[in-house]
């Protein structure tokens, strides 16, 4: 097999584990090898490096928000003040414990949060302190009804040529 040709089987092989661990983190090498045709300690070897390349970040367990009582989900869209743009709120947006995620982004608005809270009231507490954050000028917030779905793995292989993108 040509260097590049074996590159080309190493890197789907790879991606191949990242979709077992993304589905399953608890799988053993073995059961990760087994299932893609290579043995125990080279699946262990492969996954040790994706970890050393920091493409692998860490396990852990998904925990369902609505069994330990944080079923509300919304989406705050943050405006920073005038003239404060170079400001970074993300160290300020992560002392609040509700906010499960924090986006920097391009458009009208500077910043998204994901919140989770666990009732109405308990949400417009947590709004309440977004909003007297240092630098945020407006918010806008959007109560989500019901969530199809979420957390999906990344999709690594091309379905059309099983070129890999990672």
């Amino acid at each position: 097999m040509s260097e590049r040709g074996e590159r080309d089987r190493s890197g789907q092989l790879d991606s191949r584990i990242l979709e077992i661990l993304q589905r399953d983190g608890r799988r053993t090498y073995a059961q990760v090898g087994a299932q893609i045709g290579i043995s125990g300690p080279s699946a262990h070897e492969r996954i040790k490096k994706l970890e050393a390349r920091g493409v692998i970040t860490g396990y852990g367990a998904r925990v369902d928000p609505d069994a330990v009582g944080y079923g509300v989900v919304a989406f705050t869209w943050i405006t920073m003040a005038p003239g404060t743009a170079a400001a970074d709120l993300t160290a300020d947006f992560a002392t609040i414990p509700e906010i499960e995620e924090c986006h920097h982004i391009a458009g009208q608005a500077d910043y998204i949060l994901k919140i989770r809270a666990r009732n109405n009231l308990d949400l417009e507490r947590v709004i309440r302190k977004v909003q007297s954050t240092q630098h945020v000028f407006t918010t806008e917030t959007d109560v989500v009804f019901s969530t199809a779905f979420e957390g999906r793995p990344l999709h690594l292989v091309r379905e059309t040529d099983g070129t890999e993108k990672a």
